[in-house]
């Protein structure tokens, strides 16, 4: 027969379903591959070329990261860590300005406090019901005198007394070295 085509035959055989299955291979295991240029076994967890091991590696070149970081244990870029430092930085030079706002202003209140605590005492001293000065001794100062107190153990008076008897009753007068008590009352 001429002009006739010859026919497949298919021969039967194992079917793939039936071959033994070789588990994947380990991060360790070898394999062969063209890396480089060069023909060469590596671990198969670093098939790819300058792979970097998760398990801890040394990196000869440089690594970028072109994505700021959503974790805290991401990889950050040097930018991200920059504009984070310039925001540090900032927030420190607000809170640096804003205590010596705050250290003026109390040093202002103190300033003011002393100014008007002053105030109150010189309107208060020597007035009636008002306020007395003390010496360093603790004695009363009346015009910057010391003028009642204790001294050595005895009543220390010093004022100027009337040299006459002012006629009012139970009023001290100097009689010339001693002090005279008035008992008043009778007047010329």
């Amino acid at each position: 027969m001429s002009g006739s085509s010859p026919t497949a035959t298919t021969q039967s055989g194992v079917p793939l379903s039936a071959l033994p299955v070789h588990p994947q291979p380990t991060e360790t295991d070898l394999v062969f591959g063209i890396f480089n240029g060069q023909g060469q076994f590596v671990p198969q967890g670093k098939i790819w070329s300058g792979a970097v091991d998760k398990k801890g590696d040394t990196l000869a070149g440089l690594l970028a990261c072109p994505l700021s970081p959503s974790d805290p244990t991401h990889l950050t870029n040097k930018a991200y860590v920059d504009q984070m430092g310039g925001q540090v930085q900032g927030r420190v030079a607000a809170l640096v300005t804003q205590a010596q706002d705050a250290a003026t202003q109390a040093q202002t209140a103190i300033g003011n406090a002393s100014t008007v605590a002053a105030s109150v005492i010189k309107t208060q001293r020597d007035a009636p019901d008002g306020l007395a000065a003390l010496s360093s001794a603790g004695n009363l100062l009346l015009g910057g005198v010391e003028c009642l107190g204790i001294r050595n153990g005895h009543v220390l008076m010093v004022m100027a007394l009337p040299t006459t008897d002012p006629a009012v009753q139970g009023a001290w007068w100097n009689n010339g070295g001693y002090i005279c008590i008035s008992q008043g009352g009778a007047s010329a």
